[in-house]
């Protein structure tokens, strides 16, 4: 099976992520896979000419960034007809776009079109958007992919007709036996809480900082590393130092190697305003971390709150301070958090039963366009 996909670049962020991580699993006896970077190229990818399956990557952008969409859309016809793809599958909402607009105007509607939404649309766009989204993807697309529960149901109620379905992120959790290897940091010492995400608006770092301000008021002992990358770094450095917390904040950068740092830290925190199924976060609750996460639809149905961790109110930085507080000085809640989070992601999230619920949608996509 012969399959383009379509994706904004190849950056360090989640969905990107998930695609290697999904490449990765396709076996390369039985499929073909193209892919296109419809923006630019980004920092891995050379991972994916490593892959058994990926034949070419095309990146559209070229020498001109600002290349109009329609001149996009018509270069993803080009290479849909010259490739002859047996299902087409794009990522994130530019790239579904791009393709949505494609196919619309009548360049490939014999091809199946596959869209994933990896965040909550309806939470976070204007209404012109979610106009251009329902008449442009959702409209154009054969099946919408989801990686969260809540939001599937969401649209099958919105839109009946369509075929959706939510795949759960693949996940690659440490050892049993590395995970036993995780301690508290004993009550001497002081405490290490991690966040991990891009530096943007929407991930809401800054009422992290604020939480922190308000913790160092209380005279209360910790350390918080930032692990990401992104344009607002220079804007939270600057918070941070405008709070005087330059010594008990860090910004490593990209960690490769995120779980290094998770196995270490006694608290994990997600403060974002827009989720749908956070690759952060599911990997912290699958270590065992006691997590704090904003009260989102998608989180939601991870964090069960006060069970297997905290949900705040989004933007309420003193109900992250007052959630912090309690886990860092009360380990055995902590600690009961953590274990109950690992068994949560252990019982949703299975990678081969993900990849199988892909591979029957392409299967049964294949065997419509045949006929």
């Amino acid at each position: 099976m012969r399959i383009l996909y379509v994706i904004d670049s190849m950056t360090k962020d989640g969905a990107e992520s998930q695609l290697l991580k999904t490449l990765e699993r396709l076996p390369p006896e039985r499929y073909e896979v193209f892919v296109v970077l419809s923006r630019a190229e980004g920092e891995r990818v050379a991972e994916l000419t490593t892959l058994p399956c990926v034949r070419e990557i095309t990146t559209l952008a070229g020498g001109d960034k600002r290349r109009h969409l329609l001149e996009k859309a018509f270069a993803i016809a080009g290479i849909v007809n010259a490739i002859k793809p047996d299902i087409t599958h794009s990522w994130l909402w530019y790239s579904n776009f791009l393709c949505g607009l494609s196919r619309r105007c009548g360049f490939w509607r014999q091809v199946p079109f596959v869209a994933s939404q990896r965040g909550d649309y309806h939470a976070r766009y204007s209404k012109f958007r979610l106009w251009l989204t329902e008449k442009v993807i959702y409209n154009t697309a054969d099946v919408l992919l989801t990686n969260s529960e809540p939001i599937q149901r969401y649209l099958c109620q919105r839109y009946p007709d369509k075929n959706i379905h939510s795949i759960p992120n693949l996940l690659e959790l440490p050892t049993t036996e590395v995970w036993a290897q995780r301690k508290p940091t004993p009550e001497t010492r002081v405490k290490l809480i991690v966040s991990v995400g891009r530096f943007a608006p929407e991930k809401g770092h800054r009422y992290l900082i604020e939480a922190l301000n308000l913790l160092k008021q209380q005279n209360v002992a910790c350390r918080c590393t930032f692990l990401g990358e992104g344009k607002l770094e220079a804007e939270l450095r600057a918070l941070v130092a405008e709070y005087g917390l330059s010594e008990q904040v860090a910004f490593p950068g990209f960690c490769e190697d995120v779980f290094s740092v998770l196995l270490t830290a006694d608290v994990f925190v997600l403060p974002s305003l827009h989720e749908s199924s956070p690759n952060a976060l599911i990997e912290a609750m699958g270590i065992g971390m006691p997590c704090i996460a904003s009260d989102l639809v998608g989180i939601a149905n991870l964090v069960e709150n006060e069970t297997n961790g905290l949900r705040v109110p989004t933007k309420d930085s003193q109900a992250l301070a007052s959630a912090l507080h309690r886990l860092l000085t009360t380990p055995d809640f902590a600690a009961e958090l953590g274990r109950n989070a690992r068994a949560t992601i252990q019982q949703k999230f299975n990678s081969t039963e993900s990849m199988q619920k892909l591979e029957d949608i392409y299967g049964q996509l294949f065997r419509d366009s045949m006929g």
